[in-house]
């Protein structure tokens, strides 16, 4: 008796189907996640978010280059302040220097008139205008700071008074104008009365790239103290590019 040999089935057309199959059903999922993505960008930025003490507050998103008015303003008065900061004291850097300063030896610079001494939140904020008038701006500083702050026995005091700040108007793509007045305060061999020195500026302030982001980390220890002194005063993004003052007496 003869044996008929079986048919061997054949799965290459089942598998054609499988693949037609699958690969439909993977072109309509990439079609559903392009539509989520472009619905996403053609929303609008979320304005609500909540803070870590679980208020809720409307946000808006900046652009780097445009910093806002209230940002430049304090920017602007923080520096100035700090420029003509002739108290003869350190910035505090723990709590503890809060309730007992630190003399300041000030930090000597060459001038004209021979080697003088800036204090050193002036020498710090220094960093924060432009490398091109950083070294003139600080002479000039120099000239006008009274040297005897930096002794043991200073004869001169001084007091900033609450700065006078404009409005900043933009000037071009990344450049902004604010003018500036403050009031200094001087008492010298041992005068009570004191004398009044106006500081007037007008003010340019240019947006450039931080030397730093904002949530790195500059304790490094491989970053030296004068790295780190300039990346802290340039963490905002905003430098000085000219402040052209008028001094009157």
């Amino acid at each position: 008796m003869a044996l008929i040999p079986r048919k061997s089935q054949n799965f290459l057309p089942l598998c054609v189907v499988v693949c037609l199959v699958l690969g439909g059903l993977n072109f309509l999922m990439s079609l559903g996640v392009i539509g989520t993505v472009v619905s996403l960008l053609n929303k609008p930025a979320p304005r609500l978010v909540e803070t870590a003490d679980g208020v809720m507050r409307n946000v808006v998103a900046l652009d780097h280059a445009e910093p806002t008015p209230e940002s430049i303003r304090q920017f602007v008065a923080s520096t100035l302040y700090s420029l003509y900061d002739w108290r003869g004291i350190l910035p505090p850097e723990t709590p503890e220097d809060l309730g007992s300063p630190k003399p300041d030896l000030g930090v000597p610079i060459s001038t004209g008139n021979g080697e003088l001494k800036i204090t050193t939140a002036t020498w710090r904020a220094g960093f924060r205008l432009s490398d091109g008038i950083r070294k003139d701006i600080l002479t000039q500083i120099a000239l006008l700071t009274p040297q005897d702050i930096f002794t043991t026995q200073p004869r001169t005091q001084t007091a900033m008074t609450s700065p006078v700040i404009g409005v900043p108007q933009k000037v071009e793509a990344d450049l902004w104008k604010v003018d500036y007045t403050g009031l200094l305060m001087v008492f010298a061999n041992g005068d009570n009365l004191g004398d009044l020195v106006v500081r007037e500026h007008e003010v340019y302030i240019r947006v450039i790239d931080p030397l730093v982001p904002v949530n790195a980390d500059i304790d490094n220890p491989q970053i030296s103290d004068l790295q780190r002194v300039v990346m802290e005063e340039r963490r905002a993004g905003l430098v000085i590019e000219s402040m052209p003052e008028r001094l009157r007496n």
